[in-house]
């Protein structure tokens, strides 16, 4: 395709170089990283020309319908947050509902009922209150008070509210610290008299999380608990009072506490592994990835957490154990089989009764995280979950124990008519076997070449599992074909598979990318001129890097919300503890070189071609900001070789994509999804 290039607003350039544990980097676009008049005047051109480039489309206003049609659920993410499960407190069901008729709110409200799929009452509604989002909720066990926290103009920041069940009233206690994303929830005491949380401290050189507790009635606390967790702790309470557990992100349970003295005291060791359960009594029960990298299940007490000391309940198999569960007596115990989710239910002493059958062939989208089950399951006697296929949204289902049928709750509210999802393997640079599910449209076999998104995450321990895409099912109803990538460096094969692909092996991940993209290729799947390629986040990182390592694969490359600039996230709090856990130590001089070798950023060669570009961010993303992500294109807009579009759309009081109102996320989907599209010479269903 032969394109004349676009007239880019000009960018400056400094001589300005940056420093990183001894060794110097050009950084010629460095003012695009504050928040100058100029930089926003600059901005606002880009802005505009975004629009512009997309707005002569005509099927712009098709797309859009036919995303806001196949998102379905959720806020119209592209990522894996889904609204979360309801939760049973004082015989009652907490949930956060979106009635589809006539229309889908932008908000979804807490609802309150007497069984899952009955009628409610609402308790409160964030539309009627200035357009807040609902974060996370935790009803109190007695169901008296609704604990949750809401965002207000697209920050990933929350303010914790307390709502009085019966009378609807907020409760005067106003907690001054903000909670960040809804992966970190808090946990009661079992008599309800006050709860644990976690706070994000923006304001430290370095990133941290802090735990607090609060007592109904009491004065907001202005003191953290007396202890460190790491990365994101969440403080697990015992269902009989006794004990508490914090427990660090990656995760670790680093801290028991006995309560109600709140005395806490070191509990597991620092281990280069992942331990992640339930307290059941004096021990704790967990998944652990030590010697066992597709995961096993170890009790651990309470007065001998020594390694050596740990039981095992079950071993080590084929199949990847990720999270375990307590439901009344039984553990429940949720993993994969080459990707794909399953459940098996255990007594307490390790012995396997039976497989919760599933749905279909897809995955349980609330568990991609590797700390999702350390919140307490609600209800004694069943397993709540969802679940979703890459052909149809998620549904809500129970499992009654001994039934060996699943009861649907709320049946999945889209699917794809036609379409099929079968699972590949690629082989890597390395020679490992990387699987992907290739989504096809109604009729198409995958022997004619198709236009092809591929979708990739491959990071931070975080599976990117065969699920419902979302507004990228608008994609594929209109006749593309989605591959969904299990590369390294996410836990799709267990952690081992993940660590194989992150610090000193990232570049794996990226290689595992490439190898899937050649295959589609070679299997006649798709052709040159036809791949593309997204992610979010971790993913945003993944596309910088196709695009600047592999630019002969894609006709197009959509990273969002991206970390572009590893190197420069020596200058950023949370971007130093986000880089220093995924890709390599800023620290140390030999990590910054060959970081420096998948820095998207320094990555840009004025001689190379690149494909077309299309970058969506969030200006108000405290994860990834905006300021790189402008130097970025910048760079690679001032390169004359290359002449496809390269576009930037950063959308003011937007965050990190967790926070946003749901017809806004259906107009990011649709703008970028937009141009994939007419790259690709694609017109949306209904267009």
């Amino acid at each position: 395709m032969t394109d004349a290039q676009l007239p880019y607003p000009a960018a400056r350039t400094v001589d300005t170089r940056d420093t990183v544990a001894g060794i110097s980097f050009a950084d010629p676009y460095r003012w695009l990283e504050n928040d100058s008049a100029e930089t926003a005047a600059w901005q606002e051109t880009q802005n505009s020309l975004a629009d512009a480039f997309l707005g002569q489309w005509p099927h712009l206003d098709a797309l859009r319908s036919s995303v806001d049609e196949h998102v379905a659920d959720g806020t119209g993410s592209p990522n894996w947050l889904v609204d979360p499960t309801p939760k049973f407190a004082g015989g009652r069901w907490f949930r956060v509902a979106r009635t589809p008729d006539p229309g889908y709110p932008d908000s979804a409200a807490l609802v309150i009922s007497d069984g899952l799929d009955g009628p409610g009452r609402v308790l409160y509604d964030p539309a009627r209150d200035g357009g807040r989002q609902i974060s996370w909720f935790v009803p109190s066990p007695d169901g008296r008070i609704a604990l949750f926290a809401v965002n207000q103009g697209g920050s990933d920041l929350g303010q914790i509210r307390l709502l009085d069940v019966e009378t609807g009233d907020q409760l005067p206690e106003r907690l001054p610290q903000l909670t960040m994303g809804p992966m970190i929830t808090p946990q009661w005491l079992p008599d309800s008299s006050g709860f644990f949380y976690t706070a994000g401290d923006l304001s430290a050189e370095s990133f941290a999380f802090r735990v607090y507790f609060h007592s109904i009635g009491a004065e907001p606390p202005t003191e953290p608990e007396p202890v460190t967790g790491g990365e994101g702790p969440t403080v697990q309470v015992a269902a009989d009072g006794k004990h508490a557990v914090l427990t660090s992100v990656w995760p670790l349970p680093r801290y028991v506490c006995d309560l109600p003295e709140r005395n806490w005291r070191p509990f597991v060791p620092d281990l280069d592994a992942s331990v992640a359960g339930v307290i059941d009594g004096d021990r704790y029960v967990a998944v652990t990835n030590r010697q066992a990298p597709r995961g096993r299940i170890v009790a651990i007490g309470f007065d001998d957490p020594d390694p050596a000391a740990w039981r095992e309940l079950v071993g080590e198999s084929q199949r990847v154990l990720s999270h375990v569960r307590l439901v009344g007596d039984r553990l429940v115990v949720t993993g994969s089989v080459d990707t794909e989710a399953r459940a098996w239910v255990f007594d307490r002493d390790g012995r396997e009764l039976e497989e919760v059958p599933m749905p279909g062939q897809g995955a349980l989208p609330l568990d991609v995280m590797p700390n999702a089950a350390l919140a307490a399951e609600s209800h004694p006697d069943e397993f709540v979950f969802q679940f979703s296929t890459p052909v149809s949204s998620p549904g809500l289902y129970r499992y009654r124990w001994g039934s060996g049928q699943i009861d649907t709750l709320r049946a999945p509210r889209v699917h794809l008519a036609g379409a099929t999802s079968t699972l590949r393997w690629a082989r890597s640079a390395d020679g490992t076997e990387v699987p992907y599910h290739l989504v096809l449209p109604e009729g198409a076999d995958g022997t004619s070449p198709l236009p092809t998104l591929v979708t990739a995450y491959g990071g931070g321990r975080v599976s990117w599992p065969a699920q419902y895409p979302g507004p990228v099912a608008a994609f594929v109803a209109a006749g593309g074909a989605l591959a969904i990538s299990h590369q390294r460096g996410g836990s799709d094969l267990g952690t081992g598979w993940a660590d194989a692909g992150r610090l000193r092996c990232k570049q794996n991940s990226l290689d595992d990318l490439y190898a899937i993209a050649e295959h589609l290729l070679a299997t006649g799947a798709t052709a040159t001129g036809q791949l593309a390629m997204t992610g979010w986040s971790n993913g945003g990182f993944v596309a910088g890097n196709a695009f600047t390592q592999r630019p002969d694969l894609w006709a197009a490359v959509v990273p969002q919300c991206p970390p572009l600039d590893v190197i420069g996230a020596h200058r950023q709090p949370y971007g130093k503890f986000a880089a220093s856990a995924e890709y390599g130590d800023l620290d140390n001089p030999e990590e910054v070189a060959r970081l420096a070798t998948m820095s998207p950023y320094h990555l840009v060669d004025d001689t190379v071609a690149y494909p077309a570009l299309y970058i969506h961010a969030g200006g108000a993303d405290v994860a990834c900001p905006p300021g790189p992500t402008r130097k970025f294109v910048a760079r690679v807009q001032a390169s004359e070789a290359t002449t496809a579009p390269v576009l930037l759309r950063v959308w003011d009081g937007v965050g990190h994509g967790t926070a946003s109102n749901r017809s806004e996320a259906v107009t990011h989907a649709t703008h970028w999804l937009a141009f994939l599209m007419q790259r690709l010479g694609m017109t949306p269903a209904g267009g």
